[in-house]
């Protein structure tokens, strides 16, 4: 097959809607803004961030909670708060001091959420926190919310075992 011909199909893939290729958006967890975040989003980070923010945390819990049985399980995630790995590209405007790549933080996030049945019942609510505790245990990743990532990945892992003992638990199988 010619290049132009994988590029097409490559784009093809890309392009189909997420119910075709096994992923249900219906399952999609919901992520919330605190006002505190909300503020620190206008203010410092930039507006744009938010849809950023939004998709890294839903792809990233979404990933660790595939088939791990959290169906019919409605996940509500409150973004507490993310400190980013590099700056934004508003720090950026606002500080002609920072680089892109070579200013480098201990980012990460703190999340609020609640697990409810379908009938909007809370089954259970948790937090969860994770920050780079020093440089050596950050991102790698050359965009701003690279911990924000790292942090989503833990929360996806913990909500999985949450999910899997709520399957477990008799009231959630009435």
């Amino acid at each position: 097959m010619t290049k132009l011909g994988w590029s097409l199909v490559i784009a093809g893939v890309l392009g189909l809607p997420a119910t075709v290729i096994g992923h249900n958006p219906a399952d999609t967890p919901t992520v919330l803004f605190s006002p505190d975040m909300q503020a620190a989003i206008d203010t410092t980070y930039g507006a744009s961030e938010q849809a950023v923010l939004q998709q890294t945390i839903r792809e990233r819990v979404g990933a660790a909670l595939r088939g791990v049985g959290c169906d019919g399980i409605v996940i509500e995630i409150t973004l507490r708060d993310a400190r980013p790995t590099h700056p934004t590209d508003k720090q950026i405007g606002d500080n002609a001091a920072l680089d892109r790549l070579r200013t480098h933080f201990a980012g990460g996030a703190a999340f609020s959420v609640r697990l409810l049945d379908p009938a909007g019942r809370e089954l259970k609510s948790l937090r969860y926190d994770w920050y780079a505790p020093d440089d050596r245990h950050t991102s790698r990743a050359a965009d701003p919310w690279g911990d924000v990532r790292l942090a989503s990945e833990g929360l996806g892992l913990q909500l999985a075992r949450e999910c899997r003992g709520l399957a477990r638990s008799p009231q959630t199988t009435s």
